[in-house]
């Protein structure tokens, strides 16, 4: 038979990566607009747009 504490600990890993991707995916969309990134995209959609 398994250990529960094991099955609660890997329970409690998930759980923190899930929240761990979601803080990091919130953070993301508030900082990404301050850096220069969204100009790059927009420049490479652009040229990708004059090809066709």
């Amino acid at each position: 038979m398994s250990n529960p504490d094991e099955e609660f600990y890997v329970l409690r890993k998930s759980v923190l990566l899930i929240f761990t991707l979601i803080g990091l995916g919130v953070a993301a969309y508030f900082i990404l607009p301050l850096t220069p990134i969204p100009g790059y995209i927009d420049g490479v959609l652009n040229r990708f747009e004059l090809l066709f």
